[in-house]
């Protein structure tokens, strides 16, 4: 049996972003955990399990649609949205292509991020069986 709990991973270079983040992300009443890096959040994701993960797209050394890859090799459990404040080098077609669940533009407003979880986490409830089976290999 799987079960699926309301924690978030926050991926960002940005330590005023990850801030923000967690600040809204908390008032909405989310278990969240943040990482600086890609490499960081590989190295949280060993030991713990998210439900979403929200990842900026351009970061030093990996960038966010390595970690997608990565993270979608592992489990297609986990939905991922991107975050990023320019879409140029990627449109939101080839983000899905990627692995992308969603997609969030900074500057995120709060009602919008709101919106964006709830919507994630509906999805999960709505792949999960009364008993906690997944209904399908993907959510």
């Amino acid at each position: 049996m799987t079960t699926f709990s309301k924690k978030i991973l926050v991926v960002d270079d940005e330590e005023a972003i990850r801030e923000i983040m967690e600040l809204n992300l908390v008032r909405l009443g989310y278990d969240t955990k943040l990482a600086k890096n890609a490499k960081e959040a590989l190295e949280i994701l060993e030991n713990e399990k998210f439900s979403l993960i929200i990842t900026d797209l351009k970061m030093p050394e990996m960038d966010g649609i390595e970690l997608c890859m990565r993270i979608k090799e592992k489990t297609s459990k986990t939905l991922i949205y991107a975050f990023s404040g320019g879409f140029t080098e990627v449109d939101s077609d080839n983000l899905e292509n990627m692995g992308f669940d969603g997609l969030l533009c900074k500057p995120v407003k709060f009602e919008v991020l709101e919106r964006a979880i709830e919507g994630a986490f509906k999805k999960i409830d709505d792949a999960i069986t009364p008993s906690g089976e997944i209904k399908s290999p993907e959510i």
